[in-house]
This record gives C-alpha cells, structure tokens and sequence, in this order.
C-alpha cells in the first residue's frame, strides 16, 4: 500500500509539473492592449480594443463603441454585444475600452478623478472631466480613426454610475462627438447636483441636442440615484424640448444599483444599435 500511494504520489507530482510547463496566458481573440500617455490630461491610460469579425479583409469602415471603466468592463462588453448579435443580429462594432489606473476599488483606479465634472474638497483629484473629455476628443478619437477602419459618424458612448455621470457631462459639453450617449445610473447628485447648472448653461445658448441618448435608473435604487434620475429625465423630456434630441428612458423593475448593472448594458447597447431602436 505504501508503495501505491508513493507511485501514485509521483504520477501527481509528474502530471503536476507536465501542467504547470504546458500553462499558457489567456488573450482576448481580435484585440490588442495600448498603454496610452495624454498630453492633455498628463496621465496614462489602458486602451483596451477588440476588433469586429471580418475586420481584417473588410473594405467599409465600423461603427466605434467606447466604453470608460475600461478595466472592468471591457470583456462585460464582449460578451453582451456577442450575445445582442446571436439573437438581434446587431452589427458589431469596434469596441475602444479605456482603462484609468486598474479595477473599480483598486489603489490605482482614477475613476473619481476622471468622471468628475468639477473638483469637491474631500477629494484632492477630483474635477478631472475636462481634461479627461480632451484626451478623448483630440488623443483618442483622431488614433482610432487614423489608424484603424473607423467610422467617425457612428461612435457611441457607455459609462455607468460614475461613468454615467461622465456620460452626462459629455452630453451637455460635447455631444455631437458620439451619434449615440448610453447613460446607466449616472451619480447626478455628484457635488451638490453640479451637472443640472452645466445642463442649465448649455441650455442658455442651445436649443438643439442632436444625439440619441439612452437614460437608465433601478427601481431598488436609493433615492440619492433615482431622484436626480427623474429631475433629469423631467428637464429633457418636458422642460427643454431640446430640437433633434432622441431620448430613450427606463427604470428597471427589481434592481439595484449593482445588479442593475449587467442588465443596462445589454438593454443600452441593443438600443443603440438597431435601427429604429428597439426595446429589450
């Protein structure tokens, strides 16, 4: 018996170490990592970019789907358009992922620095949004649509909670630089509401919005999410009337903040890209 169990012992040990030799890392099929500085923003940024099926012997260019809290919600991504395009036949587009500093709670993840409108006192990198908008507009956008099959009239954004609140931002400063603004559960109550003052000045020199744009809130929701939620969605669908603006509201049944999450996704990015839109 001590004999087998030594044999066996040694089989396991073998078969072990033949394992651990044969180990490979994963990668993502279609998709390349770029380490991106911005002389705008002077920070540094992941770029996370997966390439639709085809692209390499396609002759038309592809919609471009950017997507912050790129860390996080990069495969998410993947997996939900994968998902829209077996069932809706959706067509698949190239996704730009943009990393700030790791994983949503990780030491280095600038999330609150990036996706905030304007600088609070309790935090000393907070108001970034700005700056983080320009390494968008005038880094990112002119590389993709340089260097890969892009196409400049067909971008899209999606961020959510935090990124959400950015999403707005980018509504009301710069929203003719995406066809469609996917907007999940947006902390509008960031600063005291600080994004209805930067809605109410565009509003003063605007009367066109020229974007379809996609509004989620949770029914479980803490009142702190769904209450700027409804201001806001009242202020675009009653108050403004804003001309060329297609807007598109929901409240989920039966979610919270966080397990809203996946579900938004897959409803926003279904929105998006049929055509008419289509409700999931």
């Amino acid at each position: 018996m001590k004999l087998l169990s030594f044999v066996l012992f040694c089989l396991c040990m073998n078969s072990a170490a033949s394992y651990a030799q044969q180990t490979e890392l994963v990668t993502v099929p279609n998709s390349e990592h770029r380490l991106i500085h911005s002389a705008v923003a002077g920070h540094d940024y992941d770029i996370y970019i997966h390439f639709p099926a085809g692209y390499d012997t396609a002759k038309k260019k592809f919609p471009v789907l950017y997507v912050v809290d790129g860390a996080n919600d990069f495969s998410p991504t993947l997996e939900y358009l994968g998902l829209m395009m077996a069932q809706y036949h959706i067509p698949e587009p190239i996704v730009v992922a943009i990393g700030d500093g790791g994983l949503i709670g990780s030491p280095g993840n600038k999330r609150n620095r990036d996706f905030t409108p304007v600088a609070t006192p309790g935090s000393s990198e907070s108001g970034g949004a700005p700056a983080f908008l320009g390494f968008i507009e005038k880094e990112l956008m002119p590389l993709i649509d340089s260097k890969y099959k892009a196409d400049p009239a067909n971008r899209t954004l999606y961020g959510y909670s935090m990124g959400g609140l950015f999403g707005t931002y980018v509504l009301f400063t710069k929203p003719t630089l995406f066809k469609n603004i996917l907007i999940g559960s947006p902390a509008l109550s960031y600063a005291n509401g600080v994004i209805f003052d930067i809605e109410k000045q565009y509003a003063t020199t605007h009367r066109e919005l020229p974007v379809h744009v996609f509004i989620e809130v949770g029914e479980l929701e803490t009142p702190g999410q769904k209450v700027p939620n409804k201001k806001l969605v009242d202020i675009l669908k009653n108050e403004r009337d804003y001309n060329n603006l297609d807007l598109h509201t929901i409240v989920i049944e039966k979610v919270t903040h966080l397990t809203g999450k996946p579900v938004t996704m897959l409803k926003a990015l279904g929105w998006a890209y049929t055509d008419p839109h289509a409700i999931f």
